[in-house]
């Protein structure tokens, strides 16, 4: 077996073993169409390693075989980053896949019948493959986006992959229509260790990203609230935690607040559960794009949690008084009564924890209730022998 065969079977075995790994995932992993198109792309490549074994062996003078052998080079490329770009929410841009395809058939036309060169005419494949991933990688790679904890291993295999390409590439165009013996020793290392390497590491690495964004959904979904969307008790709690921590760091203040909804279970009675269940989505949404941008999460029933931090007792007391009346001024269609809700304040002293924290918010929410509703109250800080007693206890 010569060694352009035996590394065509090499190739042709991973690329098969990878693309079913993927049509699999495509099965139990989530996002089925990420991962179709993922194995698209490995499966493109098996059919150009077959055209490939056909053109060497029976058709080397066929220019029509060959123009489908770079094409298919290609579109496999195309199919991984229409995979990246769908799997981030961006649009795969069709015309672009298209006129690299133009552009790949018309260089290989013209290295073929124009212009024969067979460096350059070989180049054509590595050099735009290596266009097509940067341009999947860019997708989850650009400014303002967080990288997630899956994406980092596929792009840094991503640009590995590149690199092997495009030195593939570059040695065949120099090598041009005369052999070149350290040239040929270049591509020939790129092929035997580069190319198989980075196409088992994609592969392990894009079944490693649709593992990680299965894990990171069922983490999000055991941390939201169901009828919401909004942050549930367990993720808000957590929350709570994180702000203490950072105010104590810094040395900034944080507030907290407790908003109940006042004669929620006359709405739920009187109007029906579907009605009540709009109520608290609206309540949600409003805390979500009111300008003071509270952290917020569902609490429990029709309780809310907020934290603002970096902003003193004077500052956010006006913050919640506006989304008081932001509550108000809420119309619900069918819902012939106007909704009001009652909040607690207080802000986070020296010793508190947590539980300490929303204890006293809940405590200035009693008093809301006790005096009216549809109002805040403000918790009174612990007395400095308070503290000073907690702290011995402590001790």
């Amino acid at each position: 077996m010569s060694t352009d065969f035996f590394i065509l079977t090499i190739l042709l075995m991973v690329n098969v073993l990878v693309a079913t790994a993927l049509l699999l995932a495509a099965r139990s992993l989530g996002q089925p169409l990420v991962a179709r198109l993922l194995a698209a792309a490995f499966c493109c490549n098996v059919v150009m390693y077959i055209v490939d074994v056909l053109y060497l062996a029976l058709f080397r003078d066929s220019v029509a075989l060959l123009c489908l052998l770079n094409a298919l080079g290609t579109l496999g490329t195309m199919f991984a980053a229409a995979g990246m770009r769908v799997r981030v929410g961006l649009p795969p841009k069709i015309w672009i896949y298209a006129a690299v395809q133009v552009l790949t058939l018309a260089l290989t036309l013209y290295f073929s019948l124009v212009d024969p060169n067979k460096g350059a005419r070989g180049a054509i494949v590595p050099l735009l493959a290596s266009s097509m991933i940067v341009w999947g990688t860019a997708a989850m790679w650009r400014p303002g986006r967080k990288l997630l904890l899956g994406e980092r291993p596929m792009i840094v295999t991503s640009l590995l992959m590149v690199t092997t390409e495009t030195i593939g590439g570059v040695a065949l165009f120099l090598r041009g229509r005369e052999p070149d013996a350290f040239l040929e020793n270049v591509y020939m290392f790129v092929v035997f260790i580069g190319l198989p390497a980075m196409t088992v590491a994609l592969g392990m690495f894009a079944l490693y990203l649709l593992a990680s964004d299965l894990a990171d959904r069922l983490r999000r979904t055991a941390e939201t609230d169901s009828l919401t969307g909004a942050p549930n008790r367990r993720a808000i709690e957590a929350t709570g935690r994180r702000v203490i921590d950072e105010a104590r760091t810094a040395g900034t203040p944080l507030c907290a607040a407790l908003c109940d909804l006042d004669q929620f279970k006359y709405i739920n009675d009187r109007f029906g559960h579907a009605l009540g269940d709009e109520v608290l989505c609206n309540i949600s949404l409003l805390f979500e794009r009111h300008g003071s941008k509270p952290l917020h999460g569902r609490y429990g029933g029709e309780e809310f949690l907020l934290f603002f931090p970096g902003r003193d007792l004077t500052d956010v007391h006006g913050e919640v008084e506006n989304l008081r009346r932001d509550v108000m001024a809420l119309a619900i269609a069918g819902l012939p009564i106007q909704i009001t809700a009652s909040f607690g304040l207080t802000q986070l002293a020296p010793l508190d924890t947590l539980a300490t924290l929303i204890k006293r918010a809940d405590q200035a929410l009693y008093a809301s209730k006790q005096t009216g509703r549809n109002r805040t109250t403000t918790a009174d800080m612990p007395p400095a022998r308070a503290r000073q007693e907690l702290a011995s206890s402590r001790a």
